[in-house]
């Protein structure tokens, strides 16, 4: 099992922003509330839980997510509090996350021109700060998290031709991710028959890892598997009938302006609008 990837974000927090250019508007959020549980996939055990709440606001959506689980020697557990806009785009981020007693926090906020991320860190006693520019359709995602899942199947719909993922670790790790759809899957959920969408994430360009998401038309994610970390984020109530055999993950290279990097020019389709909060 690769905990060292799974976990290694909260060892040194920071956090970046990635252009997105989608062809279609992702789809609404809906109010309420989803709750997972957190499988070991090589022996199928139960080794914690994770769950969101999704709250619709006059601007846009306030999404909170919590997941906890121990394994071995290894405890795990972060909080995070997501305000997005109405195109899904990160308005605040507050992330709390704790690996065996030691916490770390970070807290990211649009600034007034709604062009740039003002970031603060607080991890292993020392303070940071750190600016990012702000671009469309931004996914951040820590480790276990149902509620960036929930985003990425949102914008799975939307079938964007090229995207990106921020990961949470050492200085902030900006990679590719390629969308693919894949044939659509039987499942149950609480006993009823469900068809449900598959696609294939592939993050990062080298050494890459993948996230299969399982979602219905309308956004609702029943299951992510992580193959590589060794997990199955699954929904209360769901089982998959056949679980697809996963085929090792291909990145793709990325763009000429590498990540991380500010050209100096807004990003292709333009900053995210600024909307009264």
């Amino acid at each position: 099992m690769r905990l060292a990837r799974c976990f290694q974000w909260i060892a040194c927090l920071l956090v970046g922003a990635a252009p997105f250019v989608a062809s279609a508007q992702a789809p609404a959020l809906h109010a309420g509330q989803g709750h997972y549980n957190l499988i070991q996939a090589n022996d199928g055990k139960a080794v914690g839980t994770a769950e969101y709440t999704i709250q619709v606001l006059p601007n846009g959506y306030q999404v909170t997510s919590q997941a906890e689980t121990k394994i071995a020697k290894l405890s795990y557990s972060f909080n995070n509090v997501n305000r997005l806009d109405t195109q899904l785009n990160i308005v605040r981020d507050q992330l709390t996350g704790t690996v065996n007693g030691a916490q770390v926090t970070f807290d990211l906020s649009s600034d007034a021109t709604g062009r740039q991320f003002q970031v603060n860190i607080a991890a292993q006693g020392k303070n940071t700060t750190n600016t990012f520019d702000r671009h469309l359709h931004t996914v951040l995602l820590p480790d276990l998290d149902p509620a960036a899942y929930v985003e990425m199947a949102h914008f799975a719909i939307a079938h964007p031709p090229t995207s990106w993922i921020v990961i949470p670790k050492e200085n902030g790790i900006l990679v590719p991710a390629q969308y693919t759809a894949r044939n659509d899957e039987h499942g149950t959920l609480h006993g009823q028959s469900l068809v449900v969408h598959h696609t294939s994430v592939i993050i990062s360009e080298q050494n890459g890892f993948s996230v299969e998401l399982y979602f219905t038309a309308e956004g609702q994610l029943v299951e992510a598997d992580l193959p590589e970390q060794n997990f199955y984020v699954i929904e209360d109530g769901f089982k998959l009938n056949n679980r697809p055999h996963y085929a090792p993950p291909r990145g793709s290279a990325p763009p000429p302006n590498q990540p991380g990097q500010n050209s100096g020019q807004a990003p292709q389709g333009g900053y995210p609008p600024i909307q009264p909060q």
